[in-house]
């Protein structure tokens, strides 16, 4: 009602910049297949990247918080590389990789891969070492342990990981459609806004807030499945 009254109603809020409700709807209606095709496109890349960067973190995370060796070899690279932006790596990816959107998939994974590696290690670690102790003493091998043992302790930390990296990696997704791919809900944000087709951008980006928002609620829907023994421990 607000939206409405400030812009149609009362032009307080002027065009171009501001836009009423259903002329974003009729900007909608006339591109919804160039959106579609541009949501399909971010989507795919994102997932790409997302999910190996989520495992690649997973088994770093694993290998550091298991192995005294691997730690003392990985953490040191973990802490140096890690913290630096996945977008500042763009024009470094784009140099060494083939194609310039393997270079977007790979600094999306890499926005993924560091809070994953982070959280994995510090799960695994935290394993207490009565358990660890009670199943070897029952026969438990190490592959046992880590199967049965030291992951599912550490789930809890690892979708923690998983929720960070989803923000790390959808902000490293708007940097490469920028700059590695030529179609994609940031591409089409930015295309229409260097026409000045301001309602057409604001609806790429309310697409754009729909499609993290599914994003958020998918993984809400994972955690409460993996971690439903949790509900009556702890406050959610």
């Amino acid at each position: 009602i607000v939206w409405q009254l400030t812009t149609a109603k009362s032009n307080l809020l002027h065009p171009p910049y501001f836009a009423a409700p259903e002329v974003l709807l009729a900007g909608l209606g006339e591109d919804w297949r160039l959106l579609l095709s541009c949501l399909g496109s971010s989507a795919l890349l994102f997932l790409t990247g997302y999910a190996i960067g989520s495992v690649a973190g997973f088994v770093t995370g694993l290998l550091m918080g298991w192995s005294r060796r691997a730690d003392y070899w990985l953490h040191p690279l973990l802490q140096t590389i890690g913290p630096v932006p996945a977008a500042a790596l763009l024009p470094l990816a784009v140099l060494i990789l083939p194609t310039t959107y393997l270079g977007a998939a790979f600094i999306v994974a890499f926005g993924a891969w560091f809070p994953m590696a982070t959280m994995t290690r510090a799960g695994v670690r935290a394993v207490p070492r009565t358990y660890i102790d009670v199943a070897r003493t029952l026969g438990a091998d190490q592959s046992f342990l880590i199967r049965r043992l030291a992951i599912p302790a550490a789930l809890p930390d690892v979708l923690t990981g998983l929720f960070t990296g989803l923000g790390t990696s959808l902000a490293a997704l708007m940097t490469a459609e920028l700059v590695g791919v030529d179609r994609g809900l940031a591409w089409y944000i930015n295309w229409v806004k260097g026409w000045a087709d301001y309602p057409r951008m604001y609806v790429g980006l309310v697409v754009l807030i729909v499609f993290c928002r599914a994003l958020m609620v998918l993984l809400f829907k994972l955690r409460s499945s993996l971690l439903a023994w949790q509900q009556d421990l702890v406050r959610w």
